[in-house]
């Protein structure tokens, strides 16, 4: 056992490694190429003259997008660990931009572009750390339910005498509520009145007073009228 943990220690230890040469070998092609990016082989192009080429500009596309990008994957397989492929990248790529300064032959404008590109790769390294050690560190705590789900504790106790927390979470009843069984209308407001005309009366007092409507007014004057 301890000798397969040796093993797998081992090929991480050589897949973080080769994942480092790899980013390197990107962050070597973009400095050239960000020197050279608008150079010529002649000295001219269609725009007038511009940078003579040092050569060697096939090595820089194939480190940068070809054999960097491919050692990255496999240095990325060996090791499995998401976290150092990202920062390592930026931190190459970073390295590769700035030192474009410190290249005499560099033109003005290629200096600024890698020092501002430079100085944001180091800054997406530095968050994509800071943002990897904060899950780990204050990542969800054990035994935290999912929201939106209640789980009862194990030292609940229901009124039967046994725990709340062996019986399966979807097996309690749905709750209850009270059904009614019977529409009672509402009370009659001229009720106990017998004279039609005196009912008439009394209904034009409620809708006057706003107790009700003038259809419901007319719906009981025509029901009393059809009495008399």
């Amino acid at each position: 056992m301890a000798q397969v943990q040796s093993r797998s220690v081992v090929k991480r230890a050589a897949g973080v490694i080769v994942l480092v040469l790899g980013a390197a070998l990107i962050g070597y092609g973009v400095h050239y190429l960000a020197i050279n990016g608008t150079c010529s082989s002649t000295g001219y192009s269609s725009t007038g003259p511009v940078p003579k080429c040092s050569g060697g500009e096939g090595l820089y596309i194939t480190a940068t997008f070809f054999l960097g990008p491919l050692v990255l994957l496999i240095g990325w397989a060996m090791a499995q660990i998401n976290s150092v492929t990202w920062p390592v990248t930026c931190v190459c790529l970073g390295t590769g931009l700035i030192t474009i300064d410190l290249t005499g032959t560099a033109a003005a404008g290629a200096k600024s572009f890698g020092l501002l590109a430079g100085i944001v790769f180091f800054a997406l390294a530095i968050y994509s750390l800071i943002t990897t050690g904060r899950k780990r560190i204050w990542g969800n705590p054990a035994g935290k339910a999912a929201p939106g789900r209640f789980v009862p504790p194990a030292s609940y106790s229901t009124g039967s005498g046994f725990a709340a927390s062996s019986a399966p979470q979807d097996s309690y009843p749905p709750p209850q509520f009270p059904v009614q069984d019977s529409y009672s209308p509402p009370p009659d407001p001229v009720a106990g009145i017998s004279d039609p005309l005196d009912k008439i009366a009394k209904l034009a007092q409620l809708r006057d007073s706003g107790a009700l409507t003038e259809a419901e007014f007319e719906q009981q004057k025509a029901k009393l009228l059809a009495q008399m």
